[in-house]
């Protein structure tokens, strides 16, 4: 079953590899840094159905081994390539690869230069030689490290978009919220069972083979049915746009702005929002607010952030609210559908609005229309 499985595993990651490097819409380096991974992925599963050819070839079977160590950062690249839309790979980034050169070369005195006794020494010893240690322990390793670096990738992420728009659709990660969900879960099945691999459990071995087969098979399905319905899955942003913390110093000297200056470009600001109403339009940002001003969009960004302690999604958004908030008081709007009035004063989405309503008046539009009504 379990080889079954894995042919059915090994060939729809080579079939959406296939596609995705073939595919014309959507982030196109995203696209293709998944299918290397896909492709990665295949041909580190490739021994489950290829058993008899790696068992005739030791020394390819321990370098399709070794390939999995390629699999954290190639996962990195990916959602970098994802969350900044100008992304471009250089020649420095090739540095990544070390770990996987290094777990290499430490294979070839007592593996690749020995004879096949002391090659299937390493398959067949349920005590790790030194070597099969140290790799597991280089990928366990950088496997957490390449991790952390993606979470803080995606909080930095986060945050800059809170600086920069108004918009919460592209602040939707649910695409990769549920990607690494699904990464997780299989890699810590693969621990699990490499653990296990050393012991003389075969029967939970076997069952963790087959339930690993089945989760990278649901893996990738899931992956080709996304990229099927939206190519464009995940709107990027740029690498070179800045993010603030609400309140908190700069820490460039040349970020400062004095509380005269501040209170002058926050009066500005203000005044134009109660006169013109640009909140009103669902996808402004920061850029364009700036243009209309012709004040500096860092300028913006720090007295929202420094001197008035709020992002600047959180400010435009609560003036929408207010807005709403105005437009449910109107007994002549009674009628009116709370969807028309989401739409009416900026917000893209239902459950957007009725999230950043709550948040300011601490109940849902309904509710404070019923109150409102009544008094």
């Amino acid at each position: 079953m379990t080889e079954s499985i894995a042919l059915l595993v090994f060939f729809t990651h080579l079939l959406v590899a296939v596609f995705l490097l073939n595919i014309h819409s959507g982030n196109q380096l995203s696209n293709r840094i998944l299918a290397v991974f896909l492709s990665v992925t295949a041909f580190d599963i490739s021994n489950f159905i290829f058993t008899s050819f790696y068992g005739a070839h030791l020394n390819l079977d321990m370098f399709r081994a070794n390939f999995s160590v390629l699999t954290a950062p190639i996962l990195y690249f990916y959602v970098k390539s994802i969350v900044y839309s100008d992304l471009k790979l250089k020649a420095k980034d090739l540095l990544h690869a070390i770990p996987f050169i290094i777990v290499c070369l430490i294979f070839i005195p007592r593996f690749h230069l020995g004879d096949d006794i002391a090659k299937m020494a390493f398959y067949n010893n349920h005590e790790p030689l030194f070597e099969v240690l140290f790799v597991h322990v280089v990928l366990y390793l950088q496997m957490f490290i390449y991790l952390a670096l993606i979470f803080k990738k995606l909080n930095r992420y986060k945050l800059t978009v809170l600086n920069n728009y108004s918009d919460i659709e592209i602040l939707n990660k649910q695409w990769l919220n549920n990607f690494m969900m699904v990464f997780l879960i299989d890699f810590t099945i693969v621990v699990v069972r490499n653990i296990i691999k050393f012991t003389e459990l075969q029967g939970l071995l076997n069952l963790l083979t087959t339930l690993m087969m089945v989760v990278t098979l649901f893996f990738v399905c899931w992956i080709l049915w996304q990229t099927l319905h939206n190519p464009s899955i995940f709107q990027g942003i740029s690498s070179k746009v800045k993010s603030f913390e609400p309140k908190k110093p700069p820490q460039n000297p040349s970020d400062v702005v004095d509380v005269n200056e501040a209170q002058r470009v926050l009066s500005t600001i203000k005044c134009h929002m109660s006169l013109n109403k640009p909140y009103l339009n669902p996808s402004l940002n920061i850029d364009t607010l700036a243009k209309q001003l012709n004040i500096p969009a860092l300028k913006i960004s720090i007295v929202l952030n420094h001197h008035l302690g709020q992002h600047f999604f959180d400010f435009i958004n609560s003036y929408r609210v207010n807005e709403a908030a105005n437009i449910l008081s109107l007994k002549s709007n009674k009628q009116k559908a709370i969807l028309e009035i989401l739409l009416e004063v900026g917000f893209n989405s239902k459950s957007s609005f009725n999230t950043a309503f709550k948040k300011h008046f601490a109940v849902t539009p309904s509710q404070y229309r019923k109150e409102r009504l009544n008094d």
